[in-house]
């Protein structure tokens, strides 16, 4: 081949990448993680913690725990999912000390009912990644939200790549 055609080759070959990795990220229902402006940080009651940056990755410090598992609780919201529609959520996670957080879809607004998606994941001190799929039920239009339940234990989690997409 002549070093004109690799050349083309080579352009046209990032552009394949470039073009995928914008649609992929296009068919994410979700704001970067790596943003706290991107959550709604929830504390209740004794229920205490932190959240800021810390790289690629969004950092929730749990300082407190109550026996309550959601008076500290990070949410990304208002999500417009569809009754009947099936989702998948993928991240990457990990914590200071093994630990179990939920990964939950519900609706943003009072009775908070679960909509489809009620996980536990365990965490340990590596990188490790998650995928949940679920079909959302019982949805409201614009008042819906998916996240994690931190409150079961102190402790810091990272969270990063995340990504929820319609099936």
């Amino acid at each position: 081949m002549s070093r004109s055609t690799l050349a083309q080759l080579a352009h046209l070959a990032s552009v394949v990448i470039v073009f995928s990795r914008s649609a992929s990220a296009a068919d994410n229902i979700l704001k970067p993680a790596n943003k706290a402006e991107n959550w709604r940080f929830e504390q209740h009651e004794d229920g205490k913690g932190k959240i800021s940056v810390d790289g690629d990755a969004i950092l929730f410090d749990v300082t407190n725990v109550d026996g309550t598992e959601w008076h500290v609780q990070a949410f990304q919201t208002p999500l417009d999912l569809k009754d009947g529609k099936e989702y998948t959520i993928t991240f990457k996670a990990k914590a200071d000390e093994a630990r179990e957080v939920g990964v939950e879809a519900g609706i943003d607004q009072e009775d908070w009912h679960m909509i489809g998606l009620q996980e536990k994941a365990e965490l340990g001190k590596d990188w490790k990644e998650y995928k949940y799929t679920f079909t959302a039920n019982d949805v409201k239009a614009n008042k819906n939200r998916v996240g994690f339940v931190l409150g079961s234990a102190k402790g810091k989690v990272w969270v990063k790549d995340l990504v929820l997409k319609a099936n």
